[in-house]
């Protein structure tokens, strides 16, 4: 069974019409693995409706891990993991067993007063607290290199940290897109590792602008064109774009690649920063509509212990979803090509791409 996600770009020479850019798969069925439409496009559009979304987040329930499903002599990391989303993840991760699960923290004190917490309540589990701050180039790499020089392999890998921020700040760097790529040889020593990074629904209905001459990066770099809720939905859509290259460059027999999208969640840290006015009307808004951290964080689960090989390249939740409909476009093949090659030339100094 496979995905209509699995490629961006076509081999051989020329540029792929849009029809060409996505694989055929059989029609959904709800349940572990089900697959989009075999249209996809048309898949993607109605998944960008009010009414679908509406649908998924009230009207439907996150199902239960599978039975038998555990992490015995494995390996967990999730980064992000001191709070919210991240925190009830490592939570749900500890039932299933593992030999050691690694939080991932900005702040080593709060990561382990956390940690503190879970081992309280797992008494026998393996917890370490690992600094990573995803705006440092220099903490990703020493986050890396400790993961190569201290685990044998790492089975399962969560990336999931975020912040919603409705002013503009400039972030000097940022090392999502590194560790990733970065993290790659210690995972793929797994058969197969999984690897999911933690995305959004709200990058459906959108698409990139043209920046024309100028670096795509850059057009996202300006305060006057900054919108909080829109440049997030925004980042998520490069997200999406990245994992599916990205999965070209992978063997899924090595290592499983995929996006994870948890719903709106309440109880989480998320909007901390807004103002007092906005995190009223956000706290009753997620208050209504918002999934519970322990429904939503099982998600994560299904993304990296249910789904199989067919997840890779994918969009997910509990099942496999359609990427953004601009994806299924030539102009969206045109900006995942730029996409990419910006971001293997903003890491050069990295070497990741000879890591691929």
């Amino acid at each position: 069974m496979v995905t209509c996600m699995k490629v961006i770009s076509g081999a051989g020479s020329g540029r792929p019409s849009p029809e060409s850019l996505f694989l055929r798969h059989p029609p959904p069925e709800e349940g572990v693995g089900a697959t989009v439409n075999a249209n996809c496009p048309t898949q993607a559009s109605y998944e960008a409706t009010f009414a679908h979304n509406f649908w998924k987040q009230m009207l439907s329930r996150v199902p239960a891990i599978p039975a038998r499903t555990e992490l015995t002599g494995k390996t967990v990391l999730v980064t992000g993991a001191n709070v919210g989303l991240g925190f009830e993840a490592v939570r749900n991760f500890l039932r299933l067993w593992p030999s050691l699960v690694i939080m991932g923290v900005r702040s080593v004190d709060k990561g382990e007063a956390a940690a503190a917490a879970l081992r309280r309540e797992f008494l026998d589990a393996r917890i370490e607290v690992w600094e990573l701050d995803m705006e440092s180039f220099r903490s990703v790499q020493a986050f890396a290199a400790r993961a190569e020089r201290e685990l044998d392999r790492l089975h399962v890998a969560v990336f999931n940290a975020g912040l919603g921020k409705l002013k503009f700040e400039r972030v000097d760097e940022g090392g999502c897109h590194e560790v990733t790529i970065q993290l790659r040889p210690t995972t793929s020593l797994s058969e197969p590792g999984r690897l999911s990074i933690v995305n959004s629904g709200a990058s459906l209905g959108l698409s990139l602008e043209d920046p024309g001459d100028g670096r795509l990066f850059d057009s996202f770099d300006r305060p006057e064109k900054f919108d909080g809720f829109g440049q997030y939905g925004l980042s998520k859509l490069l997200v999406m774009i990245f994992v599916a290259k990205l999965a070209q460059k992978i063997d899924p027999k090595e290592v499983i690649v995929n996006c994870t999208d948890p719903g709106a969640t309440k109880g989480t840290s998320f909007f901390r920063n807004v103002n007092w006015i906005m995190s009223i009307v956000l706290r009753a808004f997620l208050g209504l509509i918002g999934r519970l951290t322990v429904d939503a964080s099982r998600i994560y689960l299904h993304s990296t212990l249910a789904l199989g090989e067919e997840s890779h390249g994918s969009w997910t939740d509990w099942i496999i979803r359609a990427w953004p409909k601009t994806m299924y476009t030539d102009e969206g093949h045109q900006m995942g090509e730029r996409l990419w090659d910006e971001t293997l030339e903003e890491l050069k100094f990295a070497g990741v791409k000879e890591k691929l």
